[in-house]
């Protein structure tokens, strides 16, 4: 009967696995016997995994469901909670062993350099600074390296919505060129903005002086206690990041004799069908930011205004 408990609860937890690994667990001054399947025990404060020597103790608590399995039978959990500070603690890296992926939304703000310097209230390419946003969903990968230095890449879409300081300004195409003009035949000018869709591909090379989310061993008495510890710690990275231009289109609001209208233009503007830039990003425990910077105009080459997009936001 016991084997079959104990089978049964082991099917069960194999069950719950979110991946089996052929990992090397180290950290900076030890290394650990190699783990070819890492079993995950949910997150939450009453669920529990806990070694002893060749004894196992495991509890989990799902919603419904409250399964408790071990293999001595002096084991108290209320004992072991209000023991004093573990004599021995050791912290060793989870995810040095592979790629982690998970999807990135990003949010941010938007302006333009032109020749090294923000536009001024007389350039009719002046944007909003608050109404004009970044957004953007990426399917991100964490390679790491070494417990300290991963790569941060991915690719997903990304939102460029520019809304014009002016709400007359209008873009205009004539002669092989793009011009920035103010529409003063409107009544009332309402919104003008530029949104343009890209398909980006960022490689963010970063250094983590957190090491990361760890996993923490804490024994004393001959007991072990394994948990996870939270991701604490400063990280930065700085790397390139490619785009292709997917769509655009102008947008502009208005009220005249006739009332509120509405007008789109998906006309191409000369808008260059790529761009490329470098990327800062910067991270603290659960919180990250980041800083783009197009190298590349916004217009072809000789065909509008010298604009190089840049742009700050948070990654959630």
């Amino acid at each position: 009967m016991k084997h079959t408990h104990t089978f049964l609860a082991m099917v069960f937890i194999a069950g719950l696995s979110v991946q089996k690994l052929n990992a090397q667990w180290r950290g900076k001054h030890h290394k650990f016997e190699r783990i070819d399947t890492v079993i995950s025990i949910p997150k939450g404060s009453q669920s529990l995994l806990s070694l002893s020597g060749e004894d196992v103790f495991v509890r989990l608590v799902l919603p419904g469901i409250d399964i408790q399995y071990e293999s001595w039978w002096d084991y108290d959990r209320e004992n072991w909670k209000n023991r004093k500070k573990p004599q021995n603690i050791e912290y060793f890296e989870q995810h040095d062993h592979g790629t982690l992926r998970r999807l990135n939304f990003e949010f941010g703000f938007i302006s333009f350099l032109h020749r090294g310097r923000f536009p001024s209230s007389k350039d009719l390419y002046q944007v909003n600074p608050i109404a004009s946003n970044f957004v953007g969903i990426r399917w991100n990968h964490v390679t790491h390296i070494d417990e300290d230095f991963y790569i941060d890449w991915g690719g997903g879409l990304t939102w460029y919505n520019y809304k014009f300081e002016n709400a007359a300004t209008r873009l205009e195409t004539a002669g092989g060129l793009v011009k920035f003009v103010e529409d003063r035949t409107i009544k009332s000018a309402i919104k003008s903005k530029l949104k343009v869709t890209w398909l980006n591909f960022t490689f963010i090379p970063m250094f983590d002086f957190g090491h990361g989310k760890r996993v923490v061993r804490a024994s004393r008495d001959g007991f072990e206690q394994i948990a996870f510890s939270k991701r604490r710690g400063f990280r930065i990275g700085l790397g390139p990041y490619l785009g292709l231009r997917l769509g655009n289109k102008a947008k502009y609001v208005f009220r005249d004799a006739d009332g509120r209208k509405k007008v789109k233009d998906k006309g191409s503007f000369y808008l260059n069908q790529m761009h490329y830039g470098l990327r800062l990003q910067i991270g603290i425990n659960r919180f990250d930011m980041f800083v783009n910077y197009d190298f590349s105009k916004l217009f072809e080459q000789g065909r509008g205004p010298a604009l190089n997009p840049v742009s700050i936001g948070i990654i959630l």
